[in-house]
């Protein structure tokens, strides 16, 4: 199903406003981190109950962990290295981190509106990609799929078109290409690092997964497990292509 009119300039003014302000930071401060070998990281205090967007979960206790199932979506921005070090010089991008920074920029806000359409959130932004997950409507398992499905889909599908778009009118960068691994399975949600430093997480095999399947070029893997358990429906347009993708056995999504 394509986006409607709304749906799609929802995206593109997440894509827009995020690079309008991705130029104004790099133009404040971008010569400076250029010549710095490192970069602040930003730190929060956290207390005990702490306020979370893992889905079904708006807080999650300190020593308290819990048990959910999810299904886990990673997104993932192919050859980010490769950008870096590979300088297109025009009269705006002068560094290759420049160059990043702008790509990521519009990537990583056009995954969480994309997603969110689905009812899919983005737990975990990962430098060149994104963790979305779906919380599994136990009553409903088949349809909490098909959304995840969908969701990736348009990742590859509508949501790429519309960043490579605006990142070849603004700086006339060659197409982005992106990966998207999926899988499903129970996850601990608990808090992870040090005190006064903690951050709600969901751990489990299915955002292990998601991650490692997440390597192909504008393509989506899912896990034999869930293949097999796929949901079928009369006339179905998803086809299953066994692959293997950074050493785990996997099948390609492919839409008919």
């Amino acid at each position: 199903m394509s986006w409607t009119n709304t749906q799609r300039n929802e995206v593109i003014s997440a894509i827009t406003e995020e690079l309008n302000r991705a130029e104004k930071n790099w133009n404040e401060v971008g010569v400076q981190l250029i010549k710095s070998d490192s970069a602040m990281d930003t730190i929060m205090a956290l207390e005990s109950l702490t306020p979370s967007n893992i889905p079904g979960h708006p807080f999650v206790s300190d020593g308290k962990p819990k048990i959910d199932e999810f299904i886990a979506l990673v997104v993932d921005m192919r050859n980010s290295t490769d950008h870096l070090n590979c300088l297109i010089s025009n009269q705006i991008i002068t560094d290759g981190f420049q160059r990043v920074y702008y790509e990521t920029s519009a990537l990583l806000p056009a995954v969480a509106v994309a997603t969110s359409f689905e009812n899919g959130v983005v737990t975990e932004y990962l430098g060149d990609g994104a963790l979305v997950l779906f919380k599994v409507n136990t009553s409903d398992r088949d349809e909490s799929v098909r959304s995840a499905s969908r969701a990736a889909k348009n990742c590859i599908g509508e949501m790429r078109a519309l960043i490579n778009t605006e990142l070849e009118k603004r700086y006339n960068l060659p197409a982005m290409n992106l990966g998207v691994g999926i899988s499903i399975g129970k996850a601990m949600v608990t808090l992870v690092g040090s005190p006064g430093n903690r951050h709600p997480k969901a751990i489990g095999v299915c955002v292990w997964e998601a991650s490692k399947l997440s390597g192909g070029n504008n393509t989506i893997h899912v896990p034999t497990h869930m293949k097999t358990s796929w949901p079928s429906s009369k006339g179905g347009k998803i086809s299953f292509q066994r692959s293997a993708i950074r050493g785990q056995d996997a099948y390609r999504l492919q839409y008919q």
